[in-house]
């Protein structure tokens, strides 16, 4: 029996290279190693999570379909005890963006030379693509989907070393030098962000709080979607 993934883990198995040996960070169920194996893009896989209950399912699940041989299985809450290991792939999905940061900042590893990290944060998107930028990561692909009502973004990045600093406008969008995929989950996406910082600031007027930087941004963001009508 072949594996399925939903359209949010799709976008993630896309970046994956081919011929990988892949890491699946919060694997969960293992269902994108499962994917990735059975659509013959990667050779083998390592199954992190840090709870023993979704790695019960992930053993469960590669044993009903015959992909054992090929798949560990670690109990850890990050990447660090990966090194050595000559993976070439990395996904993290399912986490927020700043949970995301803190484990690339905890795996020096995950800097080294052909290191393609597939990331997919759950919220806080601008933390991580500003954490990305500060410390030495360039975005390749920023890939959108819509999953369940939700609209998700997952970004390929390697470590280049060209730390640099991004503007509020450019931790939401992402950089200019991106290729992005899926142009109109991408628009809704952004339109989303749009109706978020909208009402943060109308709290924020109603608090009296001072609201100037919220409202530039709010500026900035209606006129980047405004070009691309």
């Amino acid at each position: 029996m072949k594996s399925a993934l939903n359209a949010r883990l799709l976008s993630a198995a896309e970046l994956v290279r081919q011929d990988a040996t892949f890491a699946d960070i919060g694997t969960d169920h293992a269902y994108l190693p499962l994917f990735l194996l059975d659509a013959g893009r990667i050779s083998y896989a390592y199954c992190c999570d840090i709870n023993e209950g979704p790695l019960d399912s992930a053993r469960r699940n590669a044993e009903e379909r015959g992909r054992a041989d090929k798949l560990s299985f670690i109990l850890t809450d990050g990447a660090t005890v990966l090194a050595g290991r000559g993976i070439t792939d990395y996904a993290i999905c399912g986490m927020g963006g700043e949970l995301i940061a803190d484990i690339i900042d905890r795996a020096p590893h995950l800097r080294d030379g052909g290191v393609n990290l597939i990331l997919q944060p759950m919220s806080r998107q601008e933390k991580l693509r500003t954490y990305l930028a500060s410390s030495g990561f360039k975005i390749i692909t920023e890939s959108y989907s819509l999953d369940a009502g939700k609209y998700y973004v997952c970004m390929q990045t390697v470590f280049d070393g060209k730390g640099r600093e991004i503007s509020d406008l450019e931790a939401i969008v992402g950089s200019p030098d991106s290729r992005f995929v899926g142009d109109e989950c991408r628009r809704a996406y952004l339109q989303g962000k749009l109706r978020s910082l909208s009402r943060a600031h109308a709290g924020k007027l109603e608090a009296g709080t001072d609201t100037a930087a919220e409202a530039e941004l709010i500026d900035s963001l209606k006129a980047y979607l405004g070009k691309r009508e």
